[in-house]
């Protein structure tokens, strides 16, 4: 008979395998109304972005793999759209993140000097924990450059009932971060 310690050890380690290595999720992939209504209500642009596959510097990818908090793996390119506003652009980054049992879509809104403009989420299934969409735990990332600074329950604060969605979407912003502040956008 297996002792209870190791069974509830390796139920633990399975539950989580499912989750480790989320990776940047491609634009095609992304429902185009949901995508188009969140690049409306953020950029105010009714512009369809344009897409380029932004190379990750292998060099790049040790340093950044040591300070993930959520991903596993570093992709060895992300995908990057633009819409360009009048004299500004913003850059528009998809990505996926864990909820409690399934994952969500979002997307990441970056301006030309890398400051987060917002983030949305564009598709989550769960029943609980989608408040993390709410504009009053978004705007806690806005003007945020650095990776450092996107702490959960430090800079960015939890929502109860939330706490999962909450600390996984603020970790993937974090890695996120660290993969765009070591690539250019064009």
């Amino acid at each position: 008979m297996i002792p209870l310690r190791k069974l509830v050890f390796a139920v633990c380690i399975l539950g989580v395998l499912p989750f480790s290595g989320y990776a940047q999720v491609a634009p095609d992939k992304v429902k185009s109304a949901k995508l188009t209504e969140s690049i409306e209500a953020v950029t105010g642009s009714k512009q369809a972005p344009s897409w380029n596959t932004i190379l990750v510097p292998a060099e790049s990818k040790d340093p950044i793999k040591k300070e993930f908090k959520l991903k596993r793996s570093i992709p060895d390119s992300i995908h990057v759209g633009v819409v360009e506003n009048g004299e500004s652009k913003t850059f528009i980054i998809p990505d996926i993140a864990p909820s409690k049992s399934e994952k969500f879509s979002y997307v990441l809104y970056v301006n030309s000097n890398k400051e987060i403009i917002d983030i949305d989420v564009l598709t989550y299934r769960e029943s609980y924990g989608y408040e993390i969409d709410y504009p009053f735990f978004r705007k806690q990332f806005k003007g945020m450059d650095e990776a450092e600074e996107i702490r959960f329950n430090r800079s960015i604060q939890n929502i109860s009932g939330a706490t999962i969605s909450a600390r996984n979407i603020t970790n993937a912003v974090h890695d996120l971060m660290l993969i765009v502040n070591r690539v250019g956008l064009e």
